[in-house]
């Protein structure tokens, strides 16, 4: 009888007693969502006893140190709103793309088309707004959108916030919808009365207002502050947030940074916010309502953090913008006493007020000095922070070593800052500290600091000879070395005579970019500083100085030297002539053109040479008329009515007629408009002298010439 088949080993053993052992309920048991683990870990850091301290720049810091036995709602899964099927991406993304082209004959036409769109995806806003493919088209439609889509929008996020503000691209369209939403509070305060908004169609949410929504997201948001202040997505709609509660510009340049990060795509959001109501385009004015809903906030924010994880968010990446936003907000809103609250942000990551060397608060702020994360909350303090508190922090930890402060390429932007806010007296004491560092920082094209010491020498009435000097000895005596050196044209000789061109745009470089703003820079100095680049452009060949023209970068350097008040008249003979014979070619490139527009005020005393110009253009009129850019320059040269009218473009070159209507009638009817006579202009000076009281009757409107058929 054949034996029966038995494993041998360690392996057979463990097995068979494996078998024998009753089976485990447990291991059956289902697996915890991923979130779920992610807060059991993380409960333990937060706990009132930690067992490891968070070190600088952690990936989560805990905010909610206090309350550790509370699970918060981000802890359940998120929740899933469902796909699209293919047709309706097909559709959506079809409308997203007639939305990109923006090819509509008239504003109702456009209009009519979103609406169908939102008529399309009622019931689906969530699923839109979490799809990879059709969240854009969520962006595109909120920006485009009128006060009642946008309620009507707003409302159906509702109670979904706090899974949305987390997820990758809906956090996007809540950004954007608070941006778009915001200047439309500004307008419901001032009709607050009336019982509609404009000429919106009337819907069930149009009795409903922003005001109210806005503070209902905040309150879903509620509690939940300390672990969004670090979330990936999150992060960013506080910041948005924080500044609509505020009633800050949202498209100020310098909030640009804090609202969303550098990979982000730009959809002009903020610019349509700008636009739509620009008598506040610099503050918005919010209801009481938002103040309270701010200084709750940011309280909610920072109170469950001890004063060493509220340093570490300084150099955390994600927390970091979040804690410049508070500290602009915290000083420029509600107001400098803030500084002495405590509380306040700054006085618990700045205790000490003397700022002592050898103080933690001292060492705190000297360490942000070289971190190229912290550095730019240093930059927000000094940019806000009080008068008394600047001057202490500059005199005891600045002051002596600004020189070697503005050698490193991170510290040099809190140079540039503390520039800034320096007294003439002051700036010239940093401005001797800083001249011996001036070479070196030439040799590695270090320039923000250079840069920052000219503009803020011209706005102070600094004494800049010294600096001049020390950039004649850095950039070389010679003038055409020197221009080479500093718009580095060095880099693209040209292979007939070895002469230097300016880069192309693909190959133009940051060094180029930080050359040519100094040179601009120069410009507006006048005297050594601004005798420096002229010099060098009269040096440079002709063939060069059409090959900067065209040169997107360096082009600036030209158009600034013909139009700043520092040109005189015997620079721009000796530099305008040598454009004779190259504007048609000007006028036709893209970067050129602007230089061709420079011309025309560059010759505003010198007729025969813009005469002679102008002739130049008028020979090359088909082309020019078949190019966009060369169309620009035709209207902007007025040579319309050089053509039909050259009496009237006489006297507008020569600045005896500044009527801008004159162009614009004749380039759409082909006759411009009568100009006043002697007589009507005589009369019309002695109205304004008698201050406009007595309207004389017999004065002539200009009357319009009947367009020829």
């Amino acid at each position: 009888m054949p034996r029966e088949k038995q494993m041998r080993g360690r392996r057979a053993e463990a097995k068979r007693k494996r078998d024998d052992e009753p089976a485990d309920t447990t291991a059956t048991a289902p697996k915890r969502q991923k979130s779920k683990a992610k807060y059991d870990k993380n409960k333990s850091k937060t706990s009132k006893a930690p067992q490891k301290q968070a070190g600088l720049g952690d990936d989560y810091i805990p905010l909610d140190a206090g309350e550790p036995e509370e699970e918060p709602e981000t802890s359940a899964a998120t929740p899933f709103y469902g796909l699209l099927d293919t047709e309706e991406q097909e559709y959506f993304s079809h409308a997203s793309g007639i939305l990109e082209l923006n090819q509509f004959e008239t504003d109702e036409e456009k209009g009519i088309f979103i609406e169908r769109v939102y008529e399309e995806a009622n019931g689906k806003e969530l699923k839109i707004a979490c799809s990879q493919s059709c969240s854009r088209l969520m962006e595109k439609l909120i920006a485009a959108s009128t006060v009642s889509q946008i309620k009507r929008l707003f409302s159906k996020f509702v109670d979904h916030f706090l899974n949305l503000v987390q997820h990758r691209f809906a956090s996007h369209c809540c950004e954007c919808l608070f941006l778009r939403a915001a200047p439309y509070v500004t307008l419901e305060m001032r009709k607050k009365g009336s019982k509609n908004d404009g000429n919106d169609e009337e819907d069930s949410d149009s009795d409903m207002r922003l005001e109210d929504l806005f503070l209902k997201a905040i309150s879903e948001l509620e509690g939940n502050w300390g672990y969004l202040l670090t979330e990936r997505f999150a992060s960013h709609t506080i910041r948005v947030l924080l500044l609509v509660l505020a009633g800050e510009p949202l498209s100020d340049p310098s909030k640009a940074t804090v609202i969303a990060s550098r990979k982000k795509e730009n959809l002009d959001a903020s610019k349509m916010a700008s636009q739509l109501d620009r008598s506040v385009s610099e503050k918005r004015a919010v209801p009481a309502s938002f103040n309270d809903a701010l200084e709750k906030m940011m309280k909610d924010l920072v109170t469950g953090l001890d004063d060493t994880y509220l340093r570490a968010l300084a150099t955390h990446p994600i927390g970091n913008p979040v804690l410049q936003v508070l500290l602009s907000v915290e000083l420029s809103h509600m107001g400098k006493s803030k500084a002495k609250d405590p509380n306040s942000v700054l006085r618990r990551l700045v205790p000490d007020e003397n700022l002592e060397e050898d103080s933690d608060s001292a060492k705190f702020l000297g360490g942000l000095f070289y971190d190229p994360v912290g550095s730019r909350l240093l930059e927000t303090i000094v940019q806000y922070s009080p008068g008394k508190f600047f001057k202490t922090y500059y005199k005891n930890l600045v002051k002596e070593r600004i020189g070697s402060f503005s050698r490193n390429e991170i510290a040099g932007h809190v140079v540039v800052r503390i520039l800034e806010r320096l007294s003439k007296e002051d700036l010239q004491t940093a401005m001797n500290l800083i001249l011996p560092e001036v070479p070196p920082l030439v040799e590695r094209s270090r320039l923000t600091v250079i840069k920052a010491l000219i503009e803020r020498g011209i706005v102070r009435g600094a004494d800049l000879g010294p600096l001049a000097e020390t950039l004649l000895s850095a950039y070389g005596k010679d003038p055409v070395t020197r221009i080479n050196n500093i718009l580095k044209l060095e880099q693209q000789p040209t292979e007939e005579n070895g002469d230097t061109k300016p880069s192309s745009a693909k190959n133009s470089s940051p060094e180029q970019l930080h050359g040519s703003l100094l040179a601009q820079s120069m410009l507006k100095s006048p005297g050594p500083l601004s005798e420096l680049i002229q010099s060098g452009l009269l040096a440079i060949s002709p063939e060069t100085l059409i090959a900067l023209a065209k040169d997107p970068v360096a082009s600036h350097v030209l158009q600034y030297a013909l139009t700043l008040p520092t040109s005189t008249p015997q620079f721009r003979r000796q530099i305008i002539s040598r454009f004779s014979g190259k504007m048609a070619e000007l006028a036709l490139h893209s970067s050129g053109s602007h230089v061709a527009d420079a011309l025309w005020q560059a010759t505003k005393d010198l007729f025969f040479v813009k005469q002679r110009y102008a002739e130049e253009l008028a020979a090359n009129e088909p082309a020019l008329r078949d190019s966009f850019v060369g169309r620009a320059v035709w209207r902007n040269w007025s040579m319309d009515l050089y053509k039909r009218r050259r009496g009237n473009w006489v006297a507008i070159a020569k600045g005896l007629e500044n009527n801008a209507d004159l162009n614009a009638n004749a380039s759409s009817t082909g006759q411009p408009q009568q100009p006043k006579s002697k007589l009507d202009l005589a009369r019309a000076r002695f109205a304004a002298k008698e201050g406009g009281s007595k309207e004389q009757p017999s004065a002539k409107a200009p009357r319009r010439i009947p367009a020829t058929s």
